[in-house]
């Protein structure tokens, strides 16, 4: 392999399912870890060590998706942290500060150094549930006072942030893992509203990540992700931003519906650095040996790769040491902390009694309230409940004659769950609804007296929900997107 090979290997990431070690696994400029539920703290550095170990000349820069709530690879060994729409709903900047901190030590423990968070993108849309409570909310100032919160926490945790998905993918409802999605949004209205959050971090930032959306306005031929006018143009020339520009994975079908590979180089012309493969590393060899033609073919000039090639470089030479496994937290229970103050009470008394309550959720969950408190009893209907289903679940109310404790799931887009929660309000008035993930299914409950919040169903969340129901905490989190209430 020739010089030029070199360099396109070293501006190209590809996934690592799992923990084990793979000696097969090709030499490239980074890797980004999917961990998993099951996957130890122990088991996780032990391979980002073996990745290091190997390393010729740099060692590899080695990512993670570590946002919290949902989107939280891994999950064992590591503070539980609710998503970012709940940090929204808390909207307190130390807080956040303390979230992104304690995140990145725990992301330093596992040997990991850039982590693709936090979400810039505003939760514009009840339809969009690509973003959803990934997002900080729908206000741009917030989302940038947070988004830039949480990533200095980040750095003091010694940890790189890279914020996503420039320009914005708030504003559609396709998902592109599935689709591309088109923005027709007008300028303006972009720049004072989507561009806002990431104007405000871009000079200092050290990495983006890019989202493979058309933006109309900017590009009306091509997504983001390979557009020189939204990359080079706008986020370089116009922004100032100077770190490593990552895209988005270009085996989502926005992008691979095409041709993953040509995609890449299209990409690193339009200005990206760093090349993600998040889920075949032969792929990522193949778009590694489709530079390297391409610039013997003149098609992308030599600088342009050496460019991009410097930038991850010395992203890759900056990286924090890793910390010691058992090294002491710096915020342990943030996550919980976070949970319990985002709870929102859109209206009634945020209180229940466990031994005469009966919790009813919508949709299978991994946490649950019965964890919390082990009088209560609950039930698990479908999300999208048959009538068979609806009837059965009404007759176990009645025969238990406990206080329904609603958990609803984004009841907005299951329109037969709405409908059941509908009949329970009928029956039992005083009922306390929680709406967990976005809050647009609020609007639904307007019989509802008892309403609240609660931005998730993870670990951190329902534990939070349990303080505030359960216990003697006081919520005090407020919509952080715009609902009728």
């Amino acid at each position: 392999m020739n010089g030029i090979g070199e360099l396109a290997r070293g501006v190209v990431m590809a996934g690592i399912k799992g923990t084990a070690f793979d000696e097969t696994l090709p030499i490239l400029g980074g890797y980004l870890l999917f961990g998993g539920d099951d996957a130890s703290m122990h088991a996780i550095r032990a391979l980002t060590d073996a990745l290091r170990e190997r390393a010729v000349d740099l060692p590899p820069l080695i990512a993670i998706d570590q946002e919290g709530g949902p989107v939280a690879r891994l999950r064992r060994d590591v503070e539980p942290m609710p998503s970012m729409m709940a940090l929204g709903a808390a909207a307190d900047l130390d807080l956040t500060r303390r979230a992104g901190e304690q995140t990145g030590f725990d992301l330093r423990r596992a040997g990991c150094a850039l982590d693709f968070a936090p979400v810039l993108d505003l939760a514009l849309k009840p339809e969009n549930c690509v973003i959803g409570t990934r997002s900080f909310g729908a206000d741009p100032q917030q989302v940038a006072s947070l988004g830039s919160a949480f990533g200095s926490g980040l750095v003091r945790g010694g940890v790189f942030p890279c914020y996503k998905h420039f320009p914005g993918h708030g504003s559609t409802a396709t998902d592109s893992h599935e689709a591309l999605p088109s923005i027709s949004t007008d300028e303006g209205t972009l720049r004072t509203r989507d561009l806002v959050p990431f104007a405000r971090v871009a000079r200092e930032a050290a990495a983006f990540m890019t989202a493979h959306v058309v933006v109309q306005a900017f590009d009306a031929e091509r997504p983001a992700t390979t557009s020189r006018r939204i990359l080079s143009d706008l986020l370089r020339d116009e922004l100032g931003f100077r770190g490593v520009l990552v895209t988005d994975c270009l085996q989502m079908q926005a992008i691979a519906a095409n041709d993953p590979v040509a995609g890449a180089v299209q990409a690193l012309e339009a200005g990206a650095d760093l090349l993600l493969f998040s889920h075949d590393a032969e792929l990522a060899l193949a778009a590694a040996d489709a530079l390297e033609a391409a610039v013997d073919a003149n098609r992308i000039p030599l600088a342009r790769l050496q460019e991009a090639h410097r930038r991850v470089a010395n992203l890759r030479l900056s990286a924090a040491a890793p910390l010691p496994v058992d090294a002491f937290p710096p915020h342990p229970g943030v996550g919980r902390e976070i949970a319990r103050r985002a709870i929102t009470v859109v209206r009634g008394v945020p209180h229940a009694d466990p031994l005469a309550s009966m919790a009813v959720s919508f949709g299978s969950t991994e946490a649950d309230l019965q964890r919390e408190a082990a009088a209560l009893e609950e039930t698990i209907v479908p999300i999208d409940p048959a009538e068979a289903d609806v009837g059965s679940l009404l007759v176990a109310l009645a025969r238990r004659e406990r206080r329904p404790l609603v958990l609803a799931r984004r009841a907005h887009l299951h329109p037969a769950q709405a409908g059941a929660i509908t009949q329970i309000l009928d029956r039992y008035p005083d009922a306390l609804v929680v709406s967990l993930r976005e809050p647009f299914d609020v609007p639904l409950f307007a019989s509802a007296r008892h309403l609240l919040a609660a931005y998730g169903d993870d670990d951190a969340t329902i534990g939070g929900l349990a303080d505030v129901i359960f216990g003697s905490s006081l919520p005090s989190g407020r919509l952080p997107v715009s609902v009728d209430t």
